[in-house]
């Protein structure tokens, strides 16, 4: 490569000399024995557990561990196939997956669609319960856990468990999931689970229970856990997790986004529900679902190209280049005079638009002058506007039409979330909401009715009614005695002492 030439190389095929499929093979193998020693220690843990969220948090992680080794192990056996189709292809002298640039035929070469991240955050599951339930809430009624599994190949997410009662009317989980792997044919199938998290059902739970799980786990659990997902029945491995009697999630709702629910805003969603008002789990449910879905394709947030190139200006039928440090990135082409001024936040000198209408040529070349271009044309207005670029090499030229063609590729695959980039907002921790952290019964009764708009600081509010009562609040509330004021703050007796004089 040239000097000053940055990007990726050519794309070689999926299964080259590299032996990246038994590497995959090795890893998801590592992956699935991870997740059987956890499902291990979680019985272990189950076995001791003695309170109701426990038990319900320990269960729902059961469900998770099995939803992940299934996916695992799917992913497995398609590439275990794949290395016995890709057995005997290889070519004797080992020349595969060696590409030389010369020999593509770049618009009709077949092409691989950059990945991208996509992240579902803020998801609200509104209830309709009867006025008759919601308003006469009794102590005692029936409180339900509550969490969703998010399923994309390989990757599976969980959110919080949460419990919900006749009280709240919307189903709020504040996690944000990325998956950072994603192609634009994702498909993330959403999962909602419920159990009934009533006290005697669950602290109820047979002491023999207890026991037989502690004393059923041995070495040889991994082994025949792992035995249950080489049946072909998976769905059977999934009855593992719900063996605690009062403690059994059910799928309560479910759904599937894809690209076209991606949006940088929020979005409502229809649920297929399952289940009815005999079902011990059931929630009355709106049969929607809100949330955020951002699509982010590396071809928007990174560069796909870069490097230095000459640009063609003509200034009073005068011809000149100057030299210029380019980007292809997010559908534009960023022309800097260097590559410092893009740590520097500088404005580009100038910005190519690369879109469906955009077309990039190569030129004539001047075999003996060694001169190599290509142009970026773009109608605007009914007419072409056309900027000329020049290139060190052969091989350099080839670089950029190929980074241009997959650039081409990229956008249309991932469609209108190409038109501009959607930012994922990664949530800083902070105190749980108070809705969260309080009784339902009790929320109310701790709001001031006629507390003002505007929040005010504590300190605003002393000095506010020391100022209506000239003083006197302090006095009933016993926090001073006459004299110890200054500037509306209350004094330590024992270490301050204030003159009447």
């Amino acid at each position: 490569m040239a000097a000053g030439m940055e990007g990726p190389r050519l794309r070689e095929p999926a299964f080259g000399l590299a032996g990246l499929a038994p590497r995959e093979v090795c890893s998801i193998r590592e992956k699935i024995d991870l997740e059987i020693r956890i499902r291990e220690g979680i019985w272990k843990l189950l076995s001791l557990s003695t309170q109701k969220d426990q038990v319900l948090l320990a269960v729902k992680n059961l469900m998770v561990c099995n939803s992940r080794i299934m996916a695992y192990t799917s992913e497995l056996r398609k590439l275990e196939e794949k290395i016995a189709n890709q057995t005997g292809r290889c070519s004797v002298d080992g020349t595969q997956g060696l590409i030389h640039a010369s020999d593509v035929n770049f618009e009709n070469k077949e092409r691989t669609p950059c990945k991208g991240k996509v992240a579902i955050s803020d998801i609200r599951i509104p209830l309709m319960w009867k006025d008759s339930d919601h308003f006469s809430y009794k102590e005692g009624s029936p409180r339900y856990a509550i969490f969703c599994l998010f399923k994309m190949e390989t990757e599976v997410f969980d959110t919080d468990m949460i419990i919900v009662d006749k009280t709240i009317t919307d189903i709020c989980f504040e996690n944000i999931t990325i998956f950072h792997e994603a192609g634009p044919d994702f498909q993330i199938k959403v999962e909602v689970y419920s159990c009934c998290a009533q006290e005697s059902s669950i602290t109820n739970t047979p002491k023999k229970l207890a026991k037989k799980l502690k004393t059923s786990i041995s070495k040889a659990t991994g082994k025949k856990i792992h035995s249950v997902f080489q049946d072909e029945n998976h769905e059977a491995s999934l009855f593992l997790s719900s063996t605690v009697p009062g403690a059994k999630y059910n799928l309560l709702a479910h759904t599937t986004l894809t690209l076209e629910s991606a949006e940088d805003s929020f979005k409502t969603h229809n649920l297929s529900i399952n289940g009815n008002e005999e079902s011990s789990y059931w929630l009355p449910l709106f049969g929607n679902m809100c949330c955020r879905l951002v699509a982010q394709p590396t071809c928007m947030a990174e560069d796909a190209f870069a490097g230095f190139l000459n640009q063609q200006q003509i200034i009073d039928d005068l011809t000149s280049w100057r030299r210029l440090y380019c980007v292809l990135r997010g559908g534009k082409f960023f022309c800097y005079y260097g590559p410092e001024e893009i740590e520097a936040k500088v404005e580009p000198a100038l910005i190519v638009p690369i879109h469906k209408e955009t077309r990039i040529r190569a030129m004539d070349k001047d075999a003996k002058k060694r001169i190599h271009n290509f142009s970026v044309i773009n109608p605007v207005a009914g007419q072409s506007i056309t900027h000329i670029f020049s290139v060190d090499s052969k091989e350099d030229l080839q670089k950029w039409m190929e980074a241009f063609w997959q650039h081409f590729f990229d956008l249309s695959q991932w469609k209108h979330c190409c038109e501009e980039l959607m930012k994922i907002e990664i949530m800083s921790p902070r105190k749980p909401p108070l809705f969260l952290t309080k009784e339902a019964t009790s929320v109310y009764h701790d709001m001031s009715i006629d507390s003002p708009m505007k929040l005010e600081s504590l300190s605003d509010i002393i000095q506010n009614k020391i100022e209506e009562t000239n003083g006197q609040f302090l006095i009933d509330k016993g926090c001073i005695v006459p004299g110890t004021i200054k500037n509306g703050s209350c004094l330590d007796l024992e270490t301050t002492h204030v003159s009447n004089g």
